[in-house]
């Protein structure tokens, strides 16, 4: 599933190139997709002008002229591609926003179908889902992380991964910032101490910002709005990485369910009931 780096890459991506633009047609062909407006959406977005493009959380938002805003989700599989409207157009193409006078189209793409395209309407101003995400991971400051964490009694993979508590985290930067700070992913979160919890936001912070820079991590089918994969699978130290040894003490990296996850770390770097000595 695409996570913060790959979401904030496909913003950043797509702020470069189309905001300003005016939709002159929508094309559904998957109503799945669709959060509640089905094909009516075609008709909501005609003549709307691209005025803003943000990120919240794993959520893409696009801001139109009249105060309207289309949020869209990628779920497990899904893309945002932006092709000439003489591209042959891929299986597994839901919507296609065309815009007036260009020839590049907007198309949603999401083989596995758990992607979604939302509408918040004049009338609605913020959507509630997005009032309900937990602070963005890479805003929060290190003292409000820690008394997040120690507030909570909470396994501390499971609790990364919850977006009330923290908006942006997936499977991926879980592992990778866990086994950075050297801390198991079964630990409580209100038994780790505040050194370590501040260990873990400036690891958790680096990791995001570094796989930013790199484009995002494609390990399976991601890629960012002009068709690039990213780069950041080349640097993963845990996730992925079972029998592997660890980069740090060479270790073999296991792999266990965790709050219904496969997570990746060292036994040796993140011990569960004996926490990395101090530095």
């Amino acid at each position: 599933m695409p996570e913060l780096p790959e979401v904030e890459t496909v913003v950043r991506g797509l702020r470069k190139r189309i905001v300003g633009w005016e939709l002159s047609r929508v094309e559904v062909h998957q109503e799945k997709c669709l959060g509640g407006v089905k094909s009516a959406l075609a008709g909501l977005l005609r003549k709307k002008k691209i005025l803003a493009i943000d990120r919240r959380g794993k959520n893409i938002i696009l801001c139109l002229s009249g105060g309207g805003t289309v949020f869209v989700h990628l779920g497990m599989s899904g893309r945002l591609r932006l092709l000439s409207g003489s591209a042959p157009r891929e299986k597994h193409t839901h919507l296609v926003f065309s815009f007036l006078n260009r020839e590049d189209q907007l198309r949603f793409i999401d083989p596995r179908r758990f992607g979604r395209v939302s509408w918040g309407g004049e009338e609605k101003g913020p959507w509630g889902f997005l009032s309900r995400l937990g602070p963005e991971a890479l805003e929060i400051s290190p003292a409000e992380f820690v008394a997040r964490a120690r507030a909570r009694r909470r396994e501390i993979k499971p609790l990364l991964l919850d977006q009330h508590f923290l908006a942006g985290v997936g499977n991926i930067y879980a592992d990778e910032s866990l086994h950075r700070a050297g801390i198991h992913p079964r630990r409580r979160s209100d038994s780790l101490s505040p050194r370590a919890l501040f260990r873990l936001h400036r690891a958790l912070q680096q990791v995001l910002k570094e796989a930013i820079a790199a484009g995002g991590t494609s390990v399976r089918s991601y890629v960012d709005s002009k068709g690039v994969a990213g780069g950041y699978q080349h640097s993963l130290r845990a996730y992925g990485r079972e029998g592997s040894p660890c980069p740090a003490c060479f270790a073999k990296i296991v792999r266990e369910i965790v709050g219904g996850r496969s997570s990746f770390y060292c036994p040796r770097c993140q011990r569960r009931n004996s926490p990395r000595r101090k530095k």
